[in-house]
């Protein structure tokens, strides 16, 4: 909030905000999708308040509505290698990233492969059945016995 006191057009103290869980700015009070959506009115090509704006189940940005798999798939298309914005679009049921279809599991897989040490992502591809991760195919329990 002091950032913010100081610099209400700092893009990265509004995502902070949000995060934190809104706040009072100026004798105002933000919800936490009031900030992302004002991280983004200043820089629409911050994938880090895209994914946190899917966190919060969408919202507008320039009049336009962003449901929550459309705010990570613009994450995604700004930073391919965010892998939380590939792990939640997975919980989302999966989508179109880059003109490809990845269903729930590739959207896991994805996660994994850029960090293999996310227990979240491989609890939720054994739920999803198992998959195959940077070349080996790992069962449901196989898995669980990662996390």
């Amino acid at each position: 909030q002091r950032a913010l006191a100081l610099d209400q057009q700092f893009a990265i103290a509004w995502n902070n905000l949000g995060v934190a869980g809104g706040g009072e700015v100026g004798g105002q009070a933000f919800s936490r999708i009031d900030c992302y959506q004002r991280a983004l009115a200043l820089d629409p090509q911050y994938a880090s308040a895209w994914h946190n704006l899917g966190g919060t189940g969408g919202g507008e940005i320039g009049g336009q509505a962003f449901s929550k798999i459309a705010c990570y798939q613009r994450a995604l298309a700004l930073d391919p290698q965010h892998d939380m914005a590939w792990h939640n679009l997975g919980l989302a049921g999966g989508g179109e990233v880059g003109g490809h279809a990845f269903s729930r599991i590739g959207c896991f897989q994805r996660t994994l492969a850029i960090q293999p040490q996310n227990a979240r992502a491989w609890n939720n591809l054994g739920v999803a059945g198992g998959g195959e991760v940077g070349g080996q195919a790992f069962s449901r329990i196989d898995c669980f016995q990662r996390t």
